[in-house]
């Protein structure tokens, strides 16, 4: 697999890039002085096993995916972080689970229960009664700031897996990290 250290890149080089390339895949990680060129190079090399060969060529940037790298840095420890959470919504049905999700990714994204109305489309009263019976399952945790940002990551790493999954079950690859469903096995403080 070749490799090119490009000194002090210039406007305009990702376009010369992307030609001389001729629609290959290639992974581009970011300016760094000269003595951390390896670590731009280890990070790039991560993002080049998370995009599947033939199903996205052309040039991808690191620069664009750094919280996806930061999530799947340890998937095994990604992927605990979003059992812990998301295993809470196991014995829901799929169509419950989804609007369990959705509610709360509005909810935690938008930052309260109109701003997540306005983005889910519906009524706000909905969004409180969704959200009433999320407190049953999730407890005062809606309320700490510390497990709100871990249930917001457990959340986004699920979509960034299934999404990743689906690019590398079509090229024919196992997937980085399994989103098959929450195990039931987790437990951390107790719960």
């Amino acid at each position: 697999m070749p490799y090119l250290l490009i000194p002090d890149p210039l406007p305009g080089m990702p376009r010369a890039l992307a030609l001389w390339l001729g629609g290959r895949t290639a992974v581009v990680g970011p300016a760094v002085p000269v003595e951390d060129a390896v670590i731009s190079l280890g990070w790039a090399r991560k993002l080049l096993t998370m995009v599947p060969d033939g199903a996205s060529g052309g040039i991808h940037f690191v620069e664009d995916h750094l919280a996806t790298l930061m999530l799947f840095q340890d998937p095994l420890l990604a992927g605990h972080l979003s059992a812990k959470w998301l295993g809470r919504l196991a014995d829901m049905t799929p169509q419950q689970r989804e609007w369990a999700e959705e509610t709360l990714i509005a909810w935690l994204e938008g930052g309260g229960t109109l701003p997540a109305a306005r983005l889910l489309r519906i009524h706000p009263q909905a969004v409180r009664n969704r959200l009433r019976d999320l407190e049953k399952i999730f407890g005062c945790g809606l309320r700490d700031p510390r497990a709100r940002f871990e249930l917001l990551l457990a959340l986004k790493i699920q979509i960034m897996a299934s999404g990743y999954a689906r690019l590398r079950r079509r090229a024919g690859l196992p997937a980085l990290l399994r989103t098959s469903g929450p195990r039931r096995d987790v437990r951390t403080n107790g719960r």
